[in-house]
């Protein structure tokens, strides 16, 4: 009888072990996310093949809409790394510029919010900017205005339009390769 009750003992505290890694492992996965950098769209600040863990709670999205709950929702100057609209199995890595409601422009590589010109200091000089224009647009509800910090070789909202927030993975939380 003993055997059977310290048999039942070592099933028990197995299962509960099991149980407990595999709730710890669906967290993580839920919340967390690795992101390795492809490209050179947003040096200076993250380079070819930085690896990032996402915090996909950063944002959290109602139910019943592609809007997110406040205050977890899209901030101007956030980096967010979301699905390429024209390729969702392609992730890409950009800064929120504007969103729902702001009216934004580009002329002479300058960046105008609302009629003022944002002061990126995030850019260390100007040799990322570029130089083109963009006419002004007022951006949709439920969307946002990505840049890449370095504008010359940017793919980004100029060419392909306002990012729906139904594409947004998540922000940044750390960079831990390559380690500096």
């Amino acid at each position: 009888m003993k055997y059977f009750s310290r048999m039942w003992k070592i099933i028990t505290e197995l299962s509960e072990s099991l149980l407990l890694g595999i709730l710890f492992f669906m967290i993580l996965n839920i919340s967390l996310q690795n992101y390795q950098v492809v490209g050179d769209s947003m040096v200076p600040n993250f380079t070819q093949d930085d690896r990032l863990i996402l915090m996909k709670f950063s944002y959290i999205r109602k139910f019943d809409s592609n809007e997110f709950v406040k205050p977890f929702n899209p901030k101007r100057g956030d980096i967010i790394v979301f699905k390429y609209p024209l390729n969702p199995e392609r992730r890409f890595i950009k800064r929120i510029i504007a969103v729902a409601g702001d009216e934004i422009a580009i002329n002479e590589g300058k960046v105008f919010l609302n009629g003022k010109q944002v002061k990126e200091l995030y850019l260390e000089r100007d040799k990322y900017k570029d130089l083109t224009d963009f006419e002004p647009i007022t951006i949709k509800y439920g969307h946002v205005f990505v840049l890449g910090d370095n504008r010359w070789v940017s793919n980004d909202s100029r060419n392909w339009g306002q990012l729906s927030n139904e594409f947004i993975i998540g922000e940044p939380w750390f960079k831990y390769w390559p380690l500096k």
